[in-house]
């Protein structure tokens, strides 16, 4: 059925406020590293507000998400919650947030398509895997700039950001296998988020310095990872998902490193170099052409799941 002027205009709509939010998530770890803000207070402001919304939202659900499988539970909140959101701040502390935001998001697809080939022994098209290899090339474009330029601290950043896209790609699958809806996976992050935020709190692993910080920053950091990427991001996307299709979708969150780039220009004045932008478009065109592994792999691990239950 052919999609009205209207849904598509809705999904539209809603993707470019998710594209908006997944780039300023990392514009907003990365001028963490210039302010006096702590990982540890960005991660309070990032968990806390979505915590308090969504345990509230799923109250009457905790029984049924309890009674999801324990390894699905545990790659939720490591690769989309807290242990996920320490990584990536740390690997933007070496690297631009052009790199940053081309690593994460656009490496993903050949993380989720690795992980289904090896683990669950699926089949890609050759199409795809043309993508696949269009985002090898990009990322071995970054790490070619690392060696050249003789900054073994921005290697190190890549390695660490790479393995961030690589927590992520399991929580991308994990989520999908576990039947959780998004509210409620969202609730799972959340949670354990705050969780572990108060372990490294008593255990004296973390710093904060939310009380002494500029007001103007808390705020902006609030309206960013509190309210943008806690909460608005994760219900956009699914309407974008819902309107548009988890392709279609998909393919668009590839443009998150190119409106980053941008917009770090003059926040940072992080200019782009030609093999920068050489490598982002490699890893952009990639995962266009790699983003169905998301929705098909995904949708097969499932079926695969649903008859491994009915045996």
């Amino acid at each position: 059925m052919q999609k009205s002027a209207s849904t598509l205009l809705a999904g539209l709509s809603a993707m470019m406020i998710t594209l908006l939010i997944w780039s300023g998530f990392f514009l907003s770890l990365r001028a963490s590293t210039h302010s006096n803000l702590t990982t540890a207070d960005i991660a309070l402001i990032r968990f806390v507000p979505a915590a308090v919304l969504f345990s509230w939202l799923c109250r009457y659900k905790f029984r049924r998400i309890l009674q999801t499988p324990k390894r699905y539970l545990l790659l939720i909140c490591w690769g989309a919650g807290l242990p996920y959101f320490l990584i990536a701040g740390q690997g933007l502390q070496y690297v631009p947030v052009a790199d940053g935001a081309s690593l994460i998001p656009g490496i993903l697809p050949l993380f989720v398509s690795g992980i289904a080939v090896f683990c669950y022994r699926e089949t890609i098209s050759p199409a795809r895997k043309a993508g696949l290899v269009l985002i090898a090339t990009g990322v071995a474009g970054f790490v070619a700039k690392s060696f050249a330029a003789g900054q073994p601290g921005m290697l190190l950043g890549y390695s660490i950001l790479l393995f961030a896209s690589f927590s992520w790609a399991w929580f991308t699958i994990a989520m999908r296998l576990s039947g959780l809806t998004a509210m409620e996976g969202a609730a799972v992050i959340a949670i354990s988020g705050c969780l572990l935020l108060a372990a490294g709190a008593l255990s004296g692993q973390m710093s904060f310095n939310l009380l002494a910080a500029d007001h103007h920053e808390v705020f902006y950091h609030f309206l960013v990872q509190g309210v943008g990427v806690g909460i608005i991001s994760s219900l956009c996307y699914t309407m974008a998902i819902s309107r548009l299709g988890a392709e279609v979708s998909a393919a668009l969150g590839s443009f998150t490193p190119v409106l980053a780039a941008l917009i770090a220009i003059p926040l940072f004045s992080e200019p782009l170099t030609e093999q920068t932008m050489l490598a982002m478009a490699l890893i952009v065109m990639g995962a266009l052409a790699a983003s169905e592994v998301l929705s098909v792999h995904q949708g097969s691990l499932l079926k695969k799941l649903r008859r491994q239950r009915a045996g």
